[in-house]
């Protein structure tokens, strides 16, 4: 939630374009159609991406916390056990895999993502930081904070997203 001038923006995606509205100098998105439609795609999957990761983790707690188990079907299941090991199955989604390990598995992918994607550039799209680089940062910031368990190493072990990181902090005077 950000309030400027009596006015409240609740979602991160408004509040970019709003604070590129008040504070169109430099600019946080590009004058190219085809740039800004890529740098606006970035910003929409890093806001999305994220999200889901961190809300599949908060589910995954809720309901550990509810059965004991995210994994074991109710003790007073009335259901065979060859049932109840398929549902197991099948909740874990075909891998007997737990939940939180596949959750955090595929958090580290969507990282690599950003690694290969970023390549050897210092931002995303432009020379200087953008919609999309900040949008990215936020999450990467939410992460180092360890809001998922295990998040903060992940980052940590990516130096190309530490490195994109501090030069956020450094443009933006963070």
């Amino acid at each position: 939630m950000l309030t400027i001038d009596g006015q409240r923006t609740a979602d991160s995606t408004d509040i970019l374009f709003r604070l590129d509205e008040l504070y169109p100098d430099p600019p946080l998105i590009a004058s190219d159609p085809k740039i800004a439609e890529m740098q606006r795609q970035l910003e929409d999957w890093a806001d999305e991406s994220f999200l889901w990761y961190f809300v599949a983790f908060l589910r995954g707690r809720a309901n550990a916390n509810a059965s004991g188990d995210a994994n074991e079907a109710p003790r007073n299941s009335r259901l065979p056990r060859s049932l109840r090991r398929l549902l197991a199955w099948l909740r874990s989604g075909g891998t007997w895999e737990r939940p939180e390990t596949a959750l955090v598995r595929g958090l580290g992918d969507r990282l690599d993502d950003l690694v290969n994607f970023l390549g050897g550039r210092a931002f995303f799209y432009a020379d200087r930081v953008s919609m999309a680089d900040l949008a990215v940062y936020g999450m990467l910031y939410t992460m180092r904070l360890d809001s998922i368990p295990g998040a903060a190493r992940m980052v940590a072990e990516r130096p190309a997203l530490v490195e994109f990181m501090r030069r956020v902090e450094r443009q933006t005077g963070s």
